[in-house]
C-alpha cells in the first residue's frame, strides 16, 4: 500500500509538472485552453488530497516516541517538497495573465532612483524616466494604459520589494521577475511551516496544508503571476501565531507589515475587540500604527496623501469586475436612472463591508483559534461579496484561513473564479455575466452545502479532528 501512495504521488507531481510547464506557455487570449489546463491542475489536487490523506493515515500508527523529527513531519516535508517542485516548474516563466509586474518593476526603479514612486504618474514622466529605468518605453506600453495613467497603489513595505528585486535584477527584467518571484516562493514556504504548526495545534492533520500549498490557484496567481497577496498572507499568518503565543508585541509588528504590504489587513482588526481587554487591544492596535506610520516616513509629502488617496479610492468608484453585490444592484440602478451608479453605490458598499465586521466581531465568538479564523475568512469574503473589483488573486487571504476552519467553499471559488478571465480573453474585455453568475451560484451554493452539512452533524463540529471536505 506504501509503495502505490508513493508511486501515485510521483506520478501526479510529475503529470502537475507538465500541466504547470504548459500552462505558461498560453496567453490570457487562450481561455479555454488555459480553462481546461486550470481543471486538470484542480484534479491533480483532488489526487494530491486522497493519497496525501492516505499517506498520512499509513503512518499514524507510530506512536509519538518512537517517532524521529523527520517522521513527525514526513506529511509535511513531503508536502513542501512536491509545492516547492512545482514552482520551481515555473521558476522562469514570464506571467501570462496579468501585467501588473511591469507595473512593479517600474515603481522598484523609480526608488532605486530616489524618486518617490507616489508622486509620479508613468505617462507625465515617461521621457525624463527613459534617462534612468531601464527598459523604460517596454515597461510603459506592456503595464497598460490604466496603470500607466494613474498613480501607484502598492504600500511602501511592497515597494521596498519591488525595489531590492529591481537591484538585484539591473537591466533584466528575466532577472527581476525571478527575484521577485524568489520573495514570493520564501514567503510560501514560511506560510507552510506556520500552517503546519498552528494545524498541530489544533489538532488537525498536517495534509490540509496542500489546500493551499498545493492548490493551482495559489502556485498560478502568486508563484506564477507575482501577486504579493501571499507574502502579506504570512505576515498576517504569523501574527496571529505569535498572539496566540502571547506574543503580542511581535504579533504587532507582523500585522504592521502586512498592511505595510497590502493595506488588507486593516479590515480584520476590529474582529480582535471581541478576543481581548480593550485597554491591552488598544496598546495593540497604538503599536501597529506606529509601525505603519515609520514604514509611510520616508514617503511623507504634501502631496502623498491625496494622490495615494485617489489611486486607492479608484477601486470604490471607478473599477469593476468579476462582482456579484455590486452587478446585481447596478442592474437596479440602470433600470431606475438608466445609466451606471458606480460612484454612488462604490461608496455605499465599503460601509455594508464595516457593519458586516462589526457584525462578526460581536456576534461572533472570536476567542478560540478556530472561531477566529473563521471569522477572518468570513470577514474577507463579505468584503469580496461587497467589493466592485474582485481580481481572483484577492481570494488568497480568506483560503489561507479556511484551511483551520471546517468550511471548503474557498477551495470551490478558488477553482471556479478563473471564469473571470474570460474577459481577457477578447480584445474588449468584455466579460461573460452567465460566466460570473455561474461562477457565484457554485460557490454560494455549496456554502449553503455545508451550511445545511454541519447543522445536520453538530457533533462532528465540536471534534477538531473532523472536517468536512471538498475531497472525500
Amino acid at each position: 500500500m506504501k509503495r502505490r501512495i508513493k508511486n501515485g504521488l510521483c506520478l501526479t507531481t510529475i503529470i502537475c509538472c507538465v500541466l504547470y510547464a504548459f500552462f505558461f506557455t498560453l496567453s490570457r487570449k487562450q481561455f479555454y485552453q488555459l480553462t481546461v489546463t486550470y481543471i486538470l491542475l484542480f484534479i491533480g489536487l483532488a489526487c494530491f488530497w486522497w493519497l496525501f490523506k492516505e499517506f498520512n493515515r499509513s503512518y499514524s500508527q507510530l506512536v509519538d516516541q518512537d517517532k524521529t523529527l523527520f517522521q513527525k513531519h514526513r506529511t509535511a516535508i513531503l508536502i513542501g517538497t512536491v509545492g516547492v517542485l512545482l514552482r520551481l516548474m515555473i521558476w522562469e516563466v514570464t506571467p501570462n495573465l496579468s501585467q501588473d509586474f511591469f507595473r512593479f518593476i517600474w515603481d522598484g526603479h523609480m526608488l532605486l532612483n530616489g524618486y518617490n514612486p507616489y508622486l509620479y504618474i508613468p505617462d507625465e514622466i515617461i521621457g525624463e524616466a527613459s534617462s534612468f529605468i531601464p527598459n523604460a518605453q517596454l515597461l510603459r506600453a506592456y503595464m497598460g494604459d490604466l496603470s500607466a495613467s494613474h498613480y501607484t497603489n502598492y504600500p511602501p513595505l511592497n515597494q521596498f520589494f519591488f525595489a531590492v528585486a529591481a537591484a538585484l535584477g539591473g537591466k533584466s527584467i528575466t532577472a527581476t521577475v525571478i527575484f521577485m518571484r524568489l520573495f514570493i516562493i520564501l514567503a510560501d514556504i514560511g506560510t507552510l511551516v506556520i500552517m503546519v504548526k498552528l494545524l498541530k495545534q489544533l489538532g488537525k492533520p498536517d495534509y490540509y496544508s496542500l489546500l493551499y500549498f498545493l492548490n493551482p490557484f495559489v502556485l498560478v496567481e502568486l508563484t506564477g503571476n507575482l501577486h504579493w497577496e501571499g507574502v502579506m498572507g504570512f505576515f498576517m499568518l504569523l501574527a496571529f501565531y505569535l498572539l496566540l503565543k502571547l506574543k503580542k508585541w511581535w504579533s504587532a509588528l507582523f500585522m504592521g507589515y502586512g498592511i505595510l504590504l497590502k493595506l488588507m489587513p486593516l479590515l480584520i482588526l476590529p474582529i480582535l475587540l471581541n478576543r481581548t481587554k480593550f485597554s491591552k487591544i488598544i496598546s495593540y492596535y497604538l503599536f501597529i500604527l506606529i509601525v505603519v506610520g515609520i514604514g509611510f516616513l520616508p514617503f511623507l509629502s504634501i502631496e502623498l496623501f491625496d494622490k495615494y488617496s485617489n489611486s486607492v479610492g479608484l477601486w470604490f468608484g471607478k473599477f469593476e469586475f468579476n462582482a456579484s453585490v455590486y452587478y446585481l444592484v447596478r442592474e437596479v440602478g440602470y433600470g431606475l436612472v438608466g445609466y451606471n451608479t458606480i460612484g454612488t453605490i462604490g461608496k455605499i458598499l465599503p460601509f455594508c463591508t464595516l457593519i458586516s465586521v462589526l457584525l462578526i466581531t460581536y456576534f461572533r465568538n472570536n476567542r478560540t483559534p478556530v472561531g477566529l479564523f473563521t471569522s477572518v475568512m468570513f470577514a474577507f469574503c463579505l468584503h469580496l461579496l461587497f467589493s466592485t473589483t474582485v481580481h481572483p488573486w484577492y481570494l488568497v487571504i480568506p483560503l489561507l484561513f479556511s484551511v483551520f476552519t471546517k468550511y471548503r467553499f474557498m477551495v470551490v471559488w478558488s477553482a471556479f473564479i478563473f471564469l473571470s478571465y474570460y474577459a481577457y480573453s477578447n480584445s474588449n474585455y468584455q466579460e461573460n455575466l452567465w460566466l460570473i453568475a455561474f461562477e457565484y451560484v457554485v460557490v454560494i451554493g455549496y456554502f449553503i452545502y455545508e451550511l445545511f452539512y454541519f447543522s445536520r452533524n453538530r457533533e462532528n463540529t465540536t471534534n477538531v479532528n473532523k472536517n468536512v471536505s471538498l475531497y472525500r
